[in-house]
């Protein structure tokens, strides 16, 4: 009886999906300009709207609690489909499923569950998460906001945020800061749902932004902001674990909508090269041409196998290792923005015109590799894991993955990697120096083990097709172990700080050290007209 539950409840998930998915094809021809939005920098308010009423904003929220009540595959089903027609407002939509609906969804107080949820989940109201700080981006450890007791069992809470999506939009804001009690010390971070309108809180600028034009990034200032117990995510204290698990399903997000973005390049890329011809020779004739379409569909293949099986064991309520999902947000982000690099460059002069399409997608896709974590900060995180945890990795692979020939293969390599660094014998800043290089690459080999196990999962049945996407990955992991096993890691052409340094302020002697400082426009409204004088 159970099992013909759950199939019904999928079933019936999947109806309302493509329902949506229906709608959004349909709907993106008749209504939706892009480029439009991007140059205004302000999603088209019918849009929001729209999206509103189809559920779009409220997917996450179960049926009885007024939302579209999707699976988590169904979820991201939908969400390829809205990045296959505009990655800003896929982005305007997870994060407001995901980051902002999320942690209310599942830390949230009754109290703050029965203020917002519902209409956040019809889309009459918007949430916003709020956790980077001038000094705290990828390390969210550099936290200043804080939150001191107010003398009657609250706290007043102080701050500044920066780059908060959807913020200036939004009727809640999560955010995080220190609790501190009344002796001063530090009780962790914790996470708040604040009201927009909240006494203290005000709204600061908005960040002109490279891509991503039509959603707002604003800066959030907070002075002696009330909060209560009623406003807390979870428990005191427990910030990290709220913010981490809201991110890991953003960073999947984030890779569903790559698919998309990348399915879109795709089919960009073969319009154009089966029209255009250099000289009596169409540009799909030509092998360049072949490789990289034949390297983007293999990547597409990649990355839904990734997604897929994380997204498959979320909706059969299996553990997904922390390892998953940093690899999702390691590996569909950089295959983006090469399919939109590649894009911009088979399209020639074209790539480079706005009306083209492929300039905003190029801008909009470069904050995926930023946005939830830097690939960089991220890479080094899984390649300590790798170096320095081994056993709970290849535990990982396996477990979730059944991946044992992979594992030993990782295994091989990280150990081999660590006796390399053991054998150096350095000292202080020379073996820190070693370990980063070492992690940076052992990092990128455990994602792509990952990525190779994902696809040998999905060989329920085998197709041609998913044996040369396992082809392509295994070509990709090989040269990364290879990469990491390659001797003379640690050579003379790295420089230190000061010579950095040293090299790069001699360029002042060539080329100046200039910061133009002619004044722009004016932004400041006149002093006849303000409250004060």
């Amino acid at each position: 009886m159970q099992l013909n539950s759950h199939q019904s409840l999928e079933s019936s998930s999947r109806q309302r999906a493509e329902q949506v998915i229906h709608w959004l094809r349909d709907y993106a021809q008749r209504r939706i300009n892009s480029r439009l939005m991007d140059e205004r920098r302000c999603i088209t308010p019918h849009v929001v709207l729209d999206f509103g009423k189809k559920g779009l904003l409220g997917m996450i929220v179960p049926q009885a609690s007024g939302g579209l009540g999707l699976s988590y595959s169904d979820m991201l089903q939908v969400m390829e489909q809205l990045a296959a027609i505009d990655l800003n407002l896929a982005s305007f939509v997870g994060v407001n499923n995901f980051l902002g609906i999320y942690p209310i969804l599942k830390y949230g107080t009754p109290e703050i569950k029965e203020t917002y949820l519902k209409n956040l989940a019809q889309g009459r109201d918007l949430a916003a998460f709020a956790i980077t700080e001038p000094s705290a981006g990828s390390n969210p450890r550099g936290i200043k906001a804080e939150a001191h007791p107010d003398g009657n069992g609250g706290w007043l809470l102080s701050g500044t945020k920066i780059w908060s999506g959807s913020a200036s939009w939004s009727n809640a804001i999560n955010i995080f800061a220190h609790v501190v009690d009344e002796q001063g010390e530090s009780l962790g971070i914790t996470a708040f749902t604040i009201p927009e309108n909240a006494q203290g809180l005000s709204q600061g600028t908005e960040a002109l932004t490279m891509g991503m034009r039509g959603m707002v990034q604003n800066t959030i200032h907070l002075e002696q902001v009330k909060v209560n117990h009623e406003n807390i995510l979870g428990e005191i204290g427990s910030g990290f674990e709220v913010a981490q698990d809201a991110m890991q399903l953003a960073r999947l997000g984030i890779s569903a909508t790559c698919i998309g973005g990348m399915k879109h390049c795709a089919q960009l890329m073969l319009r154009y090269a089966n029209r255009r011809s250099i000289g009596i020779e169409r540009l799909i004739n030509q092998q360049i041409t072949l490789q990289r379409l034949s390297d983007l569909t293999a990547a597409i293949g990649a990355v839904e196998c990734l997604v897929k099986n994380i997204a498959t064991s979320l909706d059969e309520e299996k553990p997904v290792p922390l390892e998953a999902y940093l690899v999702a947000k390691i590996i569909a982000p950089e295959l983006m923005w090469q399919a939109a690099d590649n894009l911009v460059q088979l399209l020639g002069g074209r790539g480079y015109i706005e009306s083209n399409i492929a300039p905003q997608i190029l801008r909009d896709a470069r904050l995926f590799r930023i946005f939830e974590g830097p690939t960089e900060t991220l890479q080094m995180h899984l390649g300590l894991l790798t170096l320095y945890q081994i056993p709970q990795v290849c535990s990982s692979l396996n477990e979730f993955l059944g991946a044992t020939k992979i594992s030993e293969q990782l295994q091989q390599t990280a150990e081999s990697c660590a006796s390399y660094l053991k054998n150096k014998n350095l000292s202080g800043n020379s073996n820190k120096k070693l370990t980063k290089i070492l992690s940076q690459k052992l990092g990128d080999v455990a994602a792509w083990a990952f990525v190779v196990a994902c696809i040998q999962k999905s060989y329920h049945e085998p197709t041609d097709e998913l044996q040369r996407v396992e082809k392509w990955g295994q070509q990709y992991f090989q040269t990364k172990i290879a990469n990491a096993l390659t001797g003379n890691i640690y050579d003379q052409t790295l420089l230190d700080i000061n010579q950095v340094e040293s090299l790069i302020n001699q360029y002042a002697e060539k080329i100046g050290d200039i910061e133009q400082g002619l004044a722009g426009e004016e932004d400041e409204l006149d002093e006849y007209l303000c409250k004060k004088a």
